[in-house]
């Protein structure tokens, strides 16, 4: 099914703890020697067409990647590939896994399988970082082409035609889906584990277990989160008192000066007089480092 926006901003949040593992990253010339017939693999395959041109079926679709073209191939999938007419072709590729929550991240977010890259120099600057810093022994190298990957992902993702979520067959995240729901629904209420846990049926310690494997928090640090940016926006777009901000978020009144300096720095006072610190923080949130929400 087509993603609405609400799924969208689900999903974004358990992208931002997507689990991913790299296996290859290189460049290479190939030729009448590149042929694969109905092989499957466990881990994904990014290529990006330097120059030439080439075959590959997935799952019986027939694709001709040409010149510009960045494609990713699915794990489990049904692949078959050939060389065009015996002639050679270059190619960046990447091999890497990625999971949520133990799922792997393409079962659950299906997309075309091959897209056309606006930005060529973008693109091959992108793969030259991966491949250096994958065959690099240095302290960051690994976090440096984990990150260079992520990039490639966003791209490809961003940039894709077609985006649909397949979740009918995963009830974890069915039911984290319906929590999240539930927390954007009750924020000014009082959230206990117990509660969120009994709302999908799950024992509260798996259901700590599920939340955190696929959010990357706790449920009471995700909650807490989420009530620090819902007042950032509060203090910044209204002019609500710090009592009715608290209550609004679900802090007590008399703690929330407390809570606000435990996650700024600042106070709610200081925040909001303080345009530089409230921008700057705006600009954080857009970048995703927090998780952003509005006032509904």
């Amino acid at each position: 099914m087509q993603m609405s926006q609400r799924q969208k901003e689900h999903f974004g949040t358990y992208l931002a703890n997507v689990q991913t593992g790299i296996r290859v990253s290189s460049y290479r010339t190939l030729g009448a020697e590149w042929i694969h017939y109905n092989m499957k693999y466990e881990y994904n395959m990014l290529y990006y067409i330097v120059s030439g041109r080439c075959n590959i079926w997935v799952n019986g679709l027939h694709l001709f990647p040409t010149s510009g073209k960045l494609l990713l191939l699915p794990a489990g999938s049904t692949i078959s590939a050939t060389p065009y007419n015996n002639e050679n072709f270059v190619k960046y590729y990447c091999h890497f896994t990625s999971t949520i929550g133990g799922t792997r991240l393409f079962d659950l977010l299906h997309t075309s399988a091959m897209i056309e890259v606006g930005d060529r120099p973008f693109i091959e600057k992108q793969f030259r970082e991966l491949t250096d810093s994958f065959t690099s022994k240095g302290l960051t190298s690994a976090l440096r082409a984990k990150s260079t990957l992520l990039q490639l992902l966003c791209y490809f993702v961003e940039n894709n035609p077609t985006l649909s979520l397949h979740d009918s067959s995963h009830f974890d995240i069915q039911s984290i889906n319906r929590v999240l729901e539930h927390i954007d629904e009750h924020l000014s209420d009082r959230l206990t584990v117990d509660d969120l846990a009994g709302l999908v049926h799950f024992h509260p310690h798996y259901f700590i277990q599920v939340f955190k494997s696929m959010i990357g928090f706790s449920p009471m640090q995700f909650i807490a989160k989420v009530r620090y940016e819902r007042a950032c926006t509060l203090l910044a777009s209204t002019g609500l008192s710090m009592h009715e901000i608290a209550v609004s978020v679900g802090i007590e009144p008399e703690y929330f000066t407390k809570f606000f300096k435990q996650h700024s720095g600042v106070s709610p006072t200081g925040y909001r007089d303080n345009p530089v610190q409230r921008d700057l923080e705006h600009s954080v949130l857009r970048a995703g480092l927090h998780r952003g929400r509005s006032n509904k």
